[in-house]
């Protein structure tokens, strides 16, 4: 099983849109795959569900809850474990009790695996919180998605010397070696001065490129691949996808 937490400290990069949308594209290639909500507004959540939740992340996170039954499943080989973002419980977890469970997503990937999942995907917020750390921690690798913007590579450098704190800590080589250059087009001159700074940088780029269709499609509660299998986007984010798996 493989674990990827999709992050960066920084808003609007579109780190939902590229963490559900290559959960739809895992589950596509007929790997049972989970994506799990991890930040509080729950947009994940939002995104794909249309009924009320009976259980979420912090449910299985303090115990009140089995694994298997916080999921829902929103596709063919594809599960989502859900946040409430009205009551708060994922912060109030992440605030109170993680730092006395500090192995909480260590546990949880375990009984993940033991259900059988081939991948599972991390929707994180833009935080950097205990609840972040404890995510990227227990993961095998983050993708950082950035947008073609100044203050991105900023990020990216910030980003950088956090994670080799916490491979230190954790005496674990978290691979991050893959940045998605997301809503990018090709004919504003400063997104591709952008694009030739990323590839300057050590890391493998992929390009998603703008597509008005992918906020659509969660308008509907749907992937892109359903939405709109025409999609520009949808060929950036397999090429994403089978690198994923080319490397587990």
């Amino acid at each position: 099983m493989t674990s990827i937490a999709f992050y960066i400290q920084k808003g609007g990069t579109g780190k939902t849109s590229c963490a559900g949308n290559i959960a739809s594209g895992l589950s596509r290639f007929g790997h049972k795959t989970a994506l799990i909500d991890c930040d509080q507004q729950g947009n994940s959540s939002s995104w794909f569900l249309t009924s009320p939740i009976t259980f979420e992340l912090s449910d299985v996170l303090s115990g009140k809850a089995d694994t298997s039954k916080a999921f829902i499943e929103i596709g063919p080989h594809l599960s989502l474990m859900p946040v409430s973002p009205l009551d708060g419980n994922l912060t109030a977890f992440s605030e109170t009790q993680l730092i006395k469970n500090p192995k909480a997503f260590e546990f949880l990937l375990k009984d993940l695996e033991d259900l059988g999942f081939s991948f599972v995907i991390f929707d994180c917020s833009p935080s950097f919180s205990q609840l972040e750390r404890a995510i990227i921690g227990a993961v095998d690798e983050v993708i950082t998605p950035l947008t073609p913007e100044f203050f991105s590579m900023d990020g990216i450098e910030i980003f950088t010397v956090e994670l080799q704190q916490i491979r230190k800590a954790q005496r674990r080589n978290i691979r991050h070696n893959k940045i998605i250059c997301n809503l990018i087009n090709r004919s504003f001159s400063h997104h591709l001065a952008f694009y030739e700074n990323l590839n300057k940088l050590n890391y493998q780029i992929f390009t998603v490129p703008q597509d008005t269709h992918i906020p659509k499609a969660q308008i509907f509660h749907k992937n892109i691949y359903d939405f709109d299998p025409r999609s520009k986007a949808i060929p950036a984010l397999d090429s994403l996808v089978k690198a994923i798996m080319e490397v587990n």
